[in-house]
């Protein structure tokens, strides 16, 4: 789809300006700092539900739920406050045993949405990584006793590709791939979860119109976006704190094993164990995300694709394992 395309398409998005918010999430949280609007049919414009204060009630949800609506809409101007009240109540609501973990991780992530797009435009990434700590902890503690399925996370998940979605998305796909790879040091875990929320932190030094290009990228604009692991490794090898395992998560997520990929096109013996983990949840998480330019794929298509590049992009025993995870019944 070409650039006049997809602004025609944003135009006359009636969605345009809204963030969607699932009904389940809402029901499990408390948070009330913002107008909620709903969509009665496809392609109309949102209209007002409730009002700041006006929280819906249970019977208010069953009846939603009832007519098959499933998300209510938050205005783009208002995320702020509402991500910010959402994370308020955050630690309660991840100790709440009856509550299921996906539900818990879908209201993780709307939670820290604003702090990471907040924290990752700093100068210093200092604060970005002691967030990205942070939410490796959290998910480790989330998802590390819990016999989680990916399938269960996918359904839930966000597929927006904004940035705290593809972060958080790959986190958790990370931390249960390392689970069926017999990582069961919950230290390694965190280590592998922290990693995957820094790894496109290079991006930031990408200018905007070459990450958000629909068409496709010129030669010049693709050595830029090649650059991106590098230039992630380049800002945080200097902190003791990052194993090496972690630096080479961002460093090698897009190297391939038979020594196609980039930056320095090194061969399979020579990838981390835990970048080449990244890259098969990386790819799956892109492939599947919905952008402006293109449809996502489905699941099984991006498995499919995965099973039949392991070897030469993906290692080969990550996809099969990864395979057996996200068809597990």
């Amino acid at each position: 789809m070409g650039a006049v395309a997809v602004a025609k398409e944003q135009a006359t998005n009636p969605l345009t300006g809204f963030v969607p918010v699932q009904l389940r999430t809402l029901r499990t949280t408390r948070a009330d700092a913002a107008d909620l609007f709903v969509q009665y049919e496809p392609n109309t414009a949102p209209m007002l539900y409730s009002r700041v204060g006006s929280r819906p009630g249970l019977e208010q949800f069953a009846e939603l739920e009832a007519a098959g609506i499933e998300n209510l809409y938050v205005r783009n101007d208002d995320f702020f406050n509402f991500s910010s009240d959402l994370m308020d109540s955050l630690e309660l609501l991840l100790q709440q045993e009856s509550l299921p973990t996906a539900d818990k991780f879908a209201a993780l992530q709307l939670a820290i949405a604003v702090e990471v797009e907040q924290t990752l435009r700093l100068v210093d990434c200092s604060k970005f990584q002691k967030l990205a700590d942070r939410i490796g902890h959290e998910l480790v503690d989330l998802l590390g006793d819990a016999d989680v399925l990916p399938r269960e996370l996918f359904q839930i998940a966000r597929h927006d590709f904004n940035t705290f979605t593809h972060v958080t998305n790959v986190a958790s796909y990370s931390v249960i791939l390392a689970q069926h790879l017999g990582y069961a040091n919950d230290e390694d875990l965190r280590q592998i979860a922290s990693a995957a929320v820094l790894h496109d932190i290079g991006k930031r030094f990408i200018p905007a119109a070459i990450l958000t290009k629909p068409g496709r990228l010129d030669p010049d604009e693709r050595e830029i976006i090649e650059m991106h692991p590098l230039r992630g490794y380049e800002e945080l090898c200097q902190r003791s704190e990052l194993r090496l395992g972690q630096l080479m998560m961002v460093y090698q997520h897009h190297e391939r094993v038979d020594g196609t990929g980039y930056p320095v096109k090194v061969l399979s013996d020579e990838i981390h164990p835990w970048a080449k983990l990244l890259a098969v949840v990386d790819v799956f998480d892109a492939m599947t995300a919905r952008r402006p330019y293109r449809r996502p794929a489905t699941p099984e298509y991006v498995l499919d694709y995965q099973r039949q590049h392991a070897g030469s992009h993906f290692d080969r025993e990550v996809v099969e394992c990864w395979i057996s995870a996200m068809t597990k019944a």
